[in-house]
């Protein structure tokens, strides 16, 4: 099959799924809602004066949970009422489900206590790299587990872990996706608050960590990042969207696309709406094909884009 064939199908998969869920009332509410908390974000500093704050008064874990958590439900509630599914909002397992999966990310993001490990035998950088590390693998440690075990035991039905299946359809259109989305990624890097944010990792403040070459330590670092994104796939697109379809059908997307937005408060405005777009179609293609590889590839490769344009800005543009 030709690219453009593939990429054809992709968009077709993105439309039907929209002819098949588009309510005018659900949608503008969801996305006034969430365009209004950017808005109260970006202007009170609400991720930075209170959400980021927690983390240092030790009350990230409860308070993220609910945060995200009073964001999904704002919006699910109220399409679930839109559009009467009166029997969804009597049906607990959708509270119970949902709010699993919620507090299982909340509680994962949440966690920092793992800042005051000691590391005697390391010397300062090497102690800041390592953390980095666990900072990206983290997830890993909370999500696989507690969703296998959800997999196995009551949602037998759904083929591979929330999304990881091998059913991959149209991986070569995700990757001609990504290539249009290339000179965007790429004039974006030219802004300030992407200047100030990437890349993420610098390997110039981490001289003579464990012996390495720079090379070796940005290898390491953007695998683990890699991994990170992997994770943030499995949980919003494959257990909020496909994992939620048994009780929410594809009203499972929009309040996913809400929650979604929120997780990137902390990062450049522009990022943040991009998300919104970017997580409503990651959603429905997840919907429409039963797996997340595509948004995996599509997340890492923008994610790695970032990574090089901010390494260019600083070795051969500043």
């Amino acid at each position: 099959m030709s690219l453009k064939k593939s990429l054809y199908l992709l968009v077709n998969e993105v439309i039907s799924f929209i002819k098949n869920d588009f309510h005018l009332i659900s949608y503008v509410y969801t996305f006034l809602l969430v365009f209004v908390c950017i808005f109260l974000n970006y202007n009170f500093g609400f991720y930075k004066d209170t959400l980021r704050a927690s983390y240092f008064t030790n009350d990230s874990m409860w308070m993220f949970p609910i945060f995200y958590g009073s964001m999904y439900f704002a919006v699910a509630i109220p399409v679930l009422i839109f559009q009467k599914e009166y029997k969804t909002l009597k049906n607990s397992h959708f509270y119970l489900k949902s709010f699993f999966f919620i507090v299982l990310y909340g509680v994962a993001i949440g966690f920092y206590s793992y800042r005051n490990w000691q590391f005697p035998t390391l010397f300062n950088e090497e102690k800041l790299f390592v953390l980095r590390l666990i900072s990206q693998l983290k997830g890993s440690v909370f999500f696989i587990l507690p969703l296998f075990v959800l997999k196995i035991s009551i949602d037998k039905d759904i083929k591979g872990l929330y999304g990881l299946a091998s059913n991959a359809k149209h991986i070569r259109a995700y990757l001609l996706l990504f290539l249009m989305l290339m000179p965007f990624l790429v004039g974006m890097s030219f802004t300030s608050d992407f200047m100030f944010a990437y890349p993420q990792f610098r390997p110039w403040l981490y001289d003579g960590v464990f012996g390495l070459p720079a090379w070796a330590k940005t290898l390491i670092f953007e695998s683990t990042y890699s991994i990170d994104f992997v994770m943030t796939e499995l949980v919003f697109r494959g257990a909020l969207v496909i994992g939620m379809i048994s009780l929410l059908g594809r009203k499972a997307v929009l309040p996913m696309v809400a929650m979604y937005a929120t997780i990137h408060f902390g990062k450049p405005l522009g990022e943040t709406i991009s998300s919104v777009f970017g997580g409503y179609i990651l959603g429905a293609l997840a919907y429409q094909t039963r797996h997340i590889w595509g948004g995996v590839i599509v997340h890492i490769c923008v994610a790695m884009t970032m990574e090089i344009m901010g390494f260019v800005h600083y070795y051969l543009l500043k």
